[in-house]
Formats: structure tokens, sequence, C-alpha cells
């Protein structure tokens, strides 16, 4: 599935094309699109088969993926997909440090119940927050409807 974020001038588009041809897009708002790019550095680096972009692979929408009755019954391992990007967030941020990590995701992953976190070391982080900062770097350097194109098979 090819993922392309079209940066605007005051809004960026985000859009999955599957394999099919099939596309789903929405807009994403004003602000960098690091969300879905932790999603993104996340999810390939740990293969979650329910995350995200598997599920939009699988063939739900992106909006059916912001709907909070949906996001409800997604399971466990979406749930985790969306803990793991919103704790890099945090350490590329500095509102956490890289060494805590595994302890957040941990911590946040045992209030919801069927959960099961990775095993992950310090080195899989660290190349996670390195791919994130490249992304990011990246996308910085798009210029008014450019495109940043991924990949995730």
């Amino acid at each position: 599935m090819k993922i392309i974020i079209t940066k605007g001038k005051t809004r960026n588009t985000l859009t999955c094309k599957r394999k099919d041809g099939t596309l789903t897009s929405i807009n994403l708002g004003p602000n960098i699109p690091n969300h879905d790019i932790a999603h993104y550095v996340v999810e390939k680096q740990f293969k979650l088969k329910n995350g995200f972009y598997e599920k939009v692979k699988s063939g739900n929408t992106i909006e059916e993926l912001s709907d909070k009755k949906i996001i409800q019954n997604l399971g466990s391992e979406t749930w985790l997909s969306e803990i793991m990007a919103r704790n890099l967030q945090s350490i590329v941020s500095g509102a956490a440090k890289t060494e805590q990590y595994i302890e957040l995701v941990n911590w946040e992953a045992k209030n919801i119940s069927e959960i099961k976190v990775p095993i992950m070391n310090l080195t899989d982080i660290e190349k996670m927050k390195s791919q994130f900062d490249q992304l990011c770097e990246k996308w910085n350097l798009i210029p008014e409807n450019g495109e940043l194109k991924l990949i995730f098979e």
C-alpha cells in the first residue's frame, strides 16, 4: 500500500492507495502529520498485523478508523499501535526520554485487557526515533503541494 501525505498551504491530506487501486483519504488539518508518520514507523518496526495501516490496507477507510463507535471495537493490537505511536511522539518531542519508552508503553498497555506488548529493547526504540526524525525532516523540506510517499507492506 502507498501512503501519500500531501502538504497544503493550510491543511494536509493523508491518502492511502491499496494494491487493488482503491483509495481512502482524509484531511489532516494544519499541523505536521507526525502522528500518522509515527504509526507508520511503529507498525513497520514491530510488524503489527492489526495496526492502523493494516486496517486501512485490509479495506477500512481512514474515516471509519476515526469513528469513535468503530474505534471501540478494533481490537487490542490496534490499541497497542496507538499507544506505541503516541509514546514515540512523546520521546521525539522531549516529553519523555528514549529510555522510558518501553516502560511507558507497558504501563499504558496494562490498563487495556488482552494487549500483548512485543519484546522491545533500547536499540529498537532508538531505531524508531531515528526513522521518525528522518521522515519528519523530509516532511519539513517538502514544498506546498508536495508529497511524502511511503510504502507499507
